[in-house]
């Protein structure tokens, strides 16, 4: 099944509305790696730092001035924020098979039933771990229908690939050859010192 854009499903979910929210967990990410980087640190106190540190940021971005679209669904430790009224959650985890517990967990504000198998129900941030420190997390926003399917997802920082809607070729266009000619040291000594002559 081909994943269709979040926006696509709902208005609200805007590519700048989730870039600000996956900058933010890639912020936490790096400050994190920055001073948890001990011998005594682990994979555990890292995880720990890092969840503890997305809900407090979520928190303050929902009640903060500056993000009016997004507010807080519920503060507790499955922290449910919602974009312009559209729920979601995040977790740490695998985005193509999440294990976490409570991920499939739905609340009040999760949308219980859909229309159709192409609808998404639930909507998670999903910050896949990277493979070393070295390299950044892939975050993505995924949605799910009502029988756990990703039927829409986003990843931060992808790039777009257009496509073609229908079998239509566009016409070719004549480029002419590039102008070339010798240049005169002459005057290229007089622009790059900004004199004239």
């Amino acid at each position: 099944m081909n994943k269709s854009l979040p926006w696509q499903h709902k208005a609200a979910l805007t590519e700048d509305r989730l870039n600000t929210i996956a900058r933010a967990f890639l912020e936490v990410h790096n400050g994190v790696i920055e001073r948890l980087s001990t011998s005594d640190d682990c994979n555990y106190t890292r995880g720990a730092t890092f969840f503890g540190r997305c809900r407090n940021r979520l928190i303050s971005m929902a009640q903060s001035s500056s993000y009016p679209w997004l507010t807080l669904g519920a503060g507790g430790m499955d922290i449910t924020c919602e974009i312009s009224g559209v729920p979601f959650r995040f977790f740490r985890d695998d985005h193509e098979s999440p294990k976490k517990k409570g991920f499939w967990r739905r609340n009040a504000s999760d949308q219980l039933f859909a229309p159709d198998d192409e609808t998404p129900v639930i909507f998670r941030f999903i910050v896949e771990r990277p493979v070393n420190d070295e390299n950044d997390p892939e975050i993505y926003f995924v949605g799910y229908n009502s029988t756990e399917i990703a039927v829409t997802e986003w990843r931060y920082g992808q790039v777009v690939v257009l496509q073609s809607l229908d079998e239509t070729i566009p016409a070719a266009v004549e480029q002419q050859p590039a102008h070339i000619g010798v240049r005169n040291d002459e005057n290229d000594r007089q622009s790059d010192t900004g004199t004239m002559k």
